[in-house]
């Protein structure tokens, strides 16, 4: 499990995560390839308010999506992290 996807792969997995409701920013995607298949870990930035249901329904959500449009992605660990404020 060297290998990774190549950048233009991470990316598209990235605006596809992006796209989800509830999700504010994408922090870090990182794939591991085994064989023919890719094992993504993603940090996921969220209201830091919500709760820690509707976080999990997001990440679930978020799962579901890369592995559908990406069928070579055989599993998503997502991790949620509260969204940093907009500067005032």
């Amino acid at each position: 499990m060297d290998a990774s996807p190549n950048r233009q792969v991470i990316d598209k997995i990235r605006k596809t995560a992006a796209g989800i409701p509830g999700v504010q920013g994408v922090e870090k995607v990182h794939g591991a390839q085994d064989g023919a298949r890719y094992y993504v870990d993603m940090h996921l930035e969220v209201d830091p308010q919500m709760t820690v249901q509707q976080g999990h329904a997001i990440s679930h959500d978020v799962k579901d999506k890369v592995k559908e449009k990406f069928p070579a992605v055989r599993d998503v660990l997502v991790h949620i992290e509260p969204a940093r404020e907009a500067p005032r």
